[in-house]
Formats: structure tokens, sequence, C-alpha cells
């Protein structure tokens, strides 16, 4: 029961990786910063893009890490204990 829901936690981050993925999808298509001020570009809209960029990536990276880490923890079989060998 344990390893299932190691199993099911980790996809349920891999999820949320995905969904980060797709938020930043929809923003870079969107003009990633340009909508905030004039439709010119000025150093301050390209600021807020990068930072919304970066920051995007770093939580699925981060979501991603730790969804293949549940993943992982739950696909192996532990080891057996001493007294059961």
């Amino acid at each position: 029961m344990k390893r299932v829901l190691f199993l099911v936690a980790g996809v349920v981050w891999m999820l949320f990786a995905f969904g980060f993925l797709f938020l930043l999808y929809e923003y870079l298509v969107q003009g990633a910063g340009l909508q905030f001020w004039i439709p010119d570009v000025s150093s301050g809209s390209v600021l807020i893009g990068m930072v919304h960029f970066v920051g995007l990536c770093a939580a699925s990276l981060l979501c991603f890490a730790v969804g293949a880490g549940l993943w992982a923890r739950g696909i192996i079989k532990p080891e057996p204990k001493e007294e059961e060998r």
C-alpha cells in the first residue's frame, strides 16, 4: 500500500510539473510580459517576462524532481531486512 501511495504521489507531482510547463507555454505565446504596459518593448517588460520565465522553469523542474523521486521510490522494491533472509 505504501508503494502505491508513492507511485500516485509521484504521478501527481509530475502532473504539477507539466501544468507549470503548460502555463509557461501559454505565457510565452501571449507575449511574455508585454501585456503589462504599452505594447512597446521596455526594460521593465523584458525583466518581468524573464523573471516569470525563470520562475516557471524552476517550479517545473522542482516539481518534476520531487515527482521522479517519489515515483522511483515506489517502483523500486525494498531490500529485505536481515531477519527476513
